[in-house]
């Protein structure tokens, strides 16, 4: 007489088991026909127009606020980028220039100060 030990997590994993497979066919069943595709299809096209309602809205309201909307934020900060890259460019451009003019590109800039000298040496005693 070997019975077995009652097994709580085995429970478990035959209890998850049989629940997914239970929703996945009640789901299967639901999102097969055609009543559902027209259900979801509205509900789409509903939450689209709200959105658009929604973001017509909230500019309104920005721009009698005086503030700047998401579309002017994000072309501004376009428009950083490509400053910023522009700069980028010419910094790149006079170092290459100055490095070509000083023969070495190594040297270091013209209105770089030398360190001072201020250490003597040690006097020989006699």
């Amino acid at each position: 007489m070997t019975e077995k030990p009652f097994d709580p997590v085995a429970a478990w994993q035959d209890m998850v088991q049989k629940w997914e497979h239970e929703i996945n066919t009640w789901s299967n069943k639901m999102t097969e026909s055609e009543q559902f595709s027209a259900v979801m299809g509205q509900a789409t096209k509903v939450s689209l127009v709200a959105q658009r309602a929604f973001a017509e809205q909230m500019e309104g309201l920005l721009r009698s606020m005086n503030l700047p909307s998401k579309a002017q934020v994000d072309a501004l900060a376009e428009r950083l980028d490509a400053i910023e890259d522009s700069i980028d460019r010419l910094r790149l451009a006079i170092e290459a220039q100055n490095a070509g003019t000083s023969g070495s590109s190594t040297a270091t800039p013209a209105n770089t100060p030398a360190p001072r000298r201020t250490r003597k040496p040690p006097q020989e005693k006699a």
